[in-house]
């Protein structure tokens, strides 16, 4: 189970962030390793979904806090209380999906897991935007990053 933590920048999520990463790496480091076995493997990215999830109570911050950091774990709280009620995703909907892609059932029969599930808008709106920022550095940087290769390799 991932996230779209694992899509942003470590200002907004640090640690947490950084694991979401991770879990994505691995599960398409392991999606590759045993396709062969017929064994499929996706990531679960969601969104954020209309729960509890956020409220005071059930998220936990550091009770001892690093105040150089207090810059970039602060705006991560602030968004936090922002956002909580107001996540656009519908818990059910989006565990019927899951089910769904899981099961390959209902709306996902005959369709191929892929590698990252996006559920919810929000997901796949960040997504996007990262892909395409990451696109533009690919651009940005092409023309310095062929010259690397020896000088016997063909163009």
């Amino acid at each position: 189970m991932g996230s779209i933590g694992g899509w942003r920048s470590s200002a907004n999520g640090g640690i947490y962030c950084a694991t979401k990463f991770t879990i994505a790496g691995i599960s398409e480091a392991l999606r590759e390793e045993v396709k062969h076995l017929g064994i499929d493997v996706t990531c679960i990215e969601p969104g954020y979904f209309r729960t509890n999830f956020l409220s005071g109570g059930h998220r936990v911050f550091a009770a001892k806090r690093i105040s150089d950091l207090d810059e970039a774990t602060e705006k991560t709280r602030k968004a936090y209380n922002a956002y909580d009620g107001r996540q656009p995703g519908d818990p059910e909907k989006g565990a019927q999906l899951i089910v769904e892609a899981l099961t390959k059932s209902g709306r996902c029969e005959g369709r191929q897991l892929p590698g990252r599930l996006l559920v919810g808008s929000d997901a796949v709106e960040i997504v996007g935007g990262v892909w395409e920022r990451q696109r533009k550095e690919v651009e940005e940087w092409r023309e310095l990053s062929v010259t690397t290769d020896c000088d016997d390799v063909k163009k």
